[in-house]
């Protein structure tokens, strides 16, 4: 194969160094960027192997995590009776159905159960259906939805072991996740340090920028700053789950701006590089994952959503799908931070060999990347597109079509025998390198 040369520097070139460090950090596996969707959309019959459009777009992304839950988890219950297809309510046909659809892409579930309005023995029946029809692509039961807006952490904690336990009773491999606190990390060291021995597999949290009223690009982008909102959550998190030796942490459920996201800015070529540097902070603090929302709602519109839909057919995929992508494309291993030399809005790290750098700047940086490890040459995946505020956005020349389609046409670079590979980078963009 010929190997591409580096664009030639223009005149306004940045000259950027980054070096990946050699220490490594979390194992970032194939689940690490999933997603969450409201809990009414499995009676609503979202989740269908016969639709063959949303089996496409989620295997060309998985196989990953997918978490049941939202608002909706406390307002949706189960009925063992129900005859299914009904939104307000999860049938056994229901479960069978997402459990075919979990089966066909290969994904796995986090599967939230009703708290507000429901009891512990039929919480129970609920669990022991979902495990016997989803088998070995049940990754956790979640318990509630954000309880700290409508309980106490103590009041959470009896209900959590209530529920465990009638759930342990019928399902004698379950375990669970918690608290899902929204917004905030208030109860994780208490809730960590009271529940590590009680089937407690992951520890949640939820979190998203800002309300959607208040959305904007700059402060979108600066919440994943080492000075930004997310840094005081993901270290809280990290440091309860070292210290109770929980499994993992995760963010379960995340995006943009509350409340479906704001137009102009959680669905355009921004929000793909945000999500991107969301996801390796969520790594550089060692979290398994995290789990964009979206979907459908009945609540309000999901501009956020990496997956738009007409009532419950996939239409589109926008900016956050794109960035989930990119990240996919990087392949699985080790987590690896790495310093950046020169330019502005600059940050990139590794995963096992390959290397991502992101461009939030406004300059095209010529970028001399060192790999963690010896490689001859690496694919080029450039994530690109028109202005910030541009939804439309390509990777590899490449746009994601509806039925799952896509075709990129990566660059190759030759990589040095001091490990450097050089790429140059447009402003508001971001590459990965394979490295072979």
């Amino acid at each position: 194969m010929a190997l591409a040369t580096a664009l030639p520097a223009a005149a306004s070139t940045s000259s950027v160094s980054v070096v990946v460090s050699s220490t490594s950090g979390v194992q970032v596996g194939s689940g690490f960027a999933g997603f969450s969707y409201e809990k009414d959309r499995v009676g609503a019959g979202v989740f269908d192997a016969h639709d063959t459009n949303l089996v496409a777009l989620f295997r060309l992304l998985g196989p990953s995590t997918l978490r049941i839950g939202g608002n909706l988890v406390d307002i949706v219950n189960w009925n063992s009776k129900g005859s299914g297809g009904s939104d307000t309510e999860v049938a056994p046909s229901d479960v069978d159905k997402l459990a075919g659809f979990v089966k066909a892409t290969g994904w796995n579930v986090i599967y939230g159960i009703n708290l507000k309005k429901n009891t512990s023995s039929n919480a129970a029946s609920e669990a022991h259906y979902v495990a016997n029809a989803l088998g070995s692509h049940l990754v956790a039961f979640e318990i509630g939805n954000e309880p700290n807006f409508y309980t106490s952490e103590s009041g959470y904690e009896a209900s959590y072991k209530s529920y465990v336990s009638a759930i342990r009773a019928k399902v004698s491999t379950a375990v669970f996740d918690g608290p899902g606190e929204g917004d905030k990390t208030d109860w994780v060291s208490a809730f960590a340090s009271h529940e590590k021995n009680n089937h407690l597999a992951i520890l949640a949290g939820h979190g998203y920028v800002d309300s959607n009223t208040n959305g904007t690009i700059p402060l979108m982008l600066a919440s994943t700053s080492s000075s930004g909102r997310y840094a005081p959550w993901f270290s809280a998190l990290q440091s309860a789950q070292q210290a109770n030796s929980i499994p993992q942490w995760r963010l379960t459920e995340t995006n943009s701006f509350y409340h479906g996201g704001t137009d102009g800015v959680s669905n355009v070529k921004a929000a793909s590089l945000w999500s991107l540097d969301l996801m390796r902070e969520v790594a550089s603090y060692g979290g398994s994952g995290l789990n964009f929302h979206g979907g459908t709602s009945v609540q309000f519109p999901l501009y956020y959503s990496p997956i738009t839909y007409d009532g419950i057919t996939p239409t589109d995929v926008q900016a956050v799908y794109y960035g989930e992508l990119l990240w996919h494309l990087a392949g699985t291993g080790a987590f690896h931070k790495a310093s950046v030399s020169g330019g502005s809005g600059v940050t990139a790290w590794g995963i096992g060999n390959n290397a991502l750098v992101d461009n939030e700047g406004d300059a095209t940086i010529a970028t001399t990347v060192t790999l963690r490890a010896s490689a001859t040459s690496a694919k080029v995946y450039l994530l690109t597109g028109h202005a910030l505020d541009s939804p439309q956005i390509t990777i590899a020349g490449s746009a994601v079509a509806v039925n799952g389609a896509f075709t990129p046409k990566p660059t190759t670079v030759s990589v040095s025998s001091s490990r450097k590979a050089v790429v140059s980078i447009p402003p508001h963009s971001a590459v990965v390198l394979v490295a072979s």
